[in-house]
């Protein structure tokens, strides 16, 4: 990853006039499509994937999300096979009936 690299530095290699596209990224107003992030990982000098998912990271974050397990999870879940991702699902229904049923019983 290139290193002191400014948003302005990183606007112009992407063709904005000014920072504030970059600085809305950064601060989380809204996340650009896919085909916008490879353009900005391109001018920073990394993977995609690798800025993929320093962005998933930081939303699972901002959701309370801090374990790495679940972190690599949700890296996880699109690239496993349909009956894996049935069986969290399941798994996480069953969670979420003994929750109601505890709370119906207080």
């Amino acid at each position: 990853m290139q290193k002191g690299l400014t948003q302005q530095q990183l606007a112009e290699r992407l063709g904005y006039k000014t920072n504030s596209y970059i600085s809305d990224v950064e601060s989380g107003h809204f996340i650009p499509s896919r085909e916008k992030l490879k353009k900005i990982a391109k001018a920073l000098g990394i993977p995609f994937r690798v800025l993929d998912d320093m962005l998933l990271e930081s939303r699972l974050e901002a959701l309370g999300i801090k374990e790495p397990e679940l972190i690599s999870l949700f890296k996880d879940v699109p690239n496993l096979p349909k009956k894996d991702k049935r069986a969290i699902i399941d798994a996480y229904l069953k969670i979420k009936e003994r929750k109601r049923k505890r709370k119906s019983k207080s």
